[in-house]
């Protein structure tokens, strides 16, 4: 009976010291379990590769490319075709060989999604000069482990929530809403397998899950930090000539 007392006595206090954490407080020990500020500062660029499992058992290959400040760039190839999704700091384009291999600028709202996933230090980091409120919802259980919700939302009042272990202090989840085959749809973004990368923690797994069902992971490898890559890597090329037009002669 003794022992029954003292286990629901220390369960007591354990739920008492999840309520009692602040959100500045989980906030510090997530940007301390990366690595700290200076660490994720002196990452000035970041190449990893990948492979991309669709539900439908389809594997793509990729490579990965971000630079400070805001420059992402995706090269995947599958059964010998390539394309490219890339974004210079302010337009967001793409290469796509179904769709006659022509570059194109991305709509606004990709600009937006591309401009989030070039953030090498993430939204959490100085999120009042990114324009982001955060809240703490409170300790929530994701996959049999506690986590702290923090609600996001953007400069546009789009809502979105982020998941902190309580034991790693680490991104677990991010559910948002993404454009998914040209549809809105609501999904969990689970992140794990992390590694150290230059001093920071880098998630090496991604999976993305919609109504409780995984329609898409995300493996990475062979990361490196601080590789020279040029601006131009990630730059609009511009409009193009169709390829059936041939120059006109002076």
């Amino acid at each position: 009976m003794q022992r029954f007392l003292l286990f629901i006595t220390l369960a007591f206090v354990a739920v008492g010291n999840l309520s009692a954490v602040t959100l500045e407080e989980i906030l510090a020990k997530n940007l301390q379990a990366r690595g700290g500020k200076a660490k994720l500062e002196a990452i000035k660029t970041y190449t990893v590769d990948g492979t991309m499992t669709m539900a439908q058992g389809m594997d793509l290959s990729f490579t990965q490319a971000m630079k400070r400040p805001l420059k992402f760039r995706m090269d995947m190839s599958f059964q010998g075709m390539s394309m490219i999704t890339a974004f210079d700091g302010s337009v967001a384009w793409s290469k796509n060989p179904m769709a006659g291999n022509k570059v194109e600028k991305a709509p606004e709202s990709e600009v937006k999604r591309m401009a989030e996933q070039a953030d090498l230090d993430g939204v959490l980091v100085n999120s009042k000069d990114k324009g982001y409120k955060l809240e703490l919802v409170g300790p929530e259980d994701i996959d049999g482990s506690t986590a702290y919700k923090i609600k996001v939302t953007d400069k546009d009042n789009e809502v979105s929530h982020i998941f902190i272990d309580a034991v790693t202090w680490l991104e677990v989840m991010w559910s948002k809403s993404l454009s998914m085959m040209g549809q809105e749809a609501d999904v969990e973004i689970m992140m794990s397998n992390y590694q150290e990368v230059g001093g920071v923690q880098m998630a090496m797994l991604m999976e993305i899950r919609s109504e409780g069902q995984t329609v898409m992971s995300m493996s990475y490898s062979n990361p490196k930090v601080n590789l020279p890559i040029p601006d131009e890597r990630f730059a609009y090329p511009g409009e193009q000539p169709d390829a059936k037009e041939t120059p006109k002669k002076k």
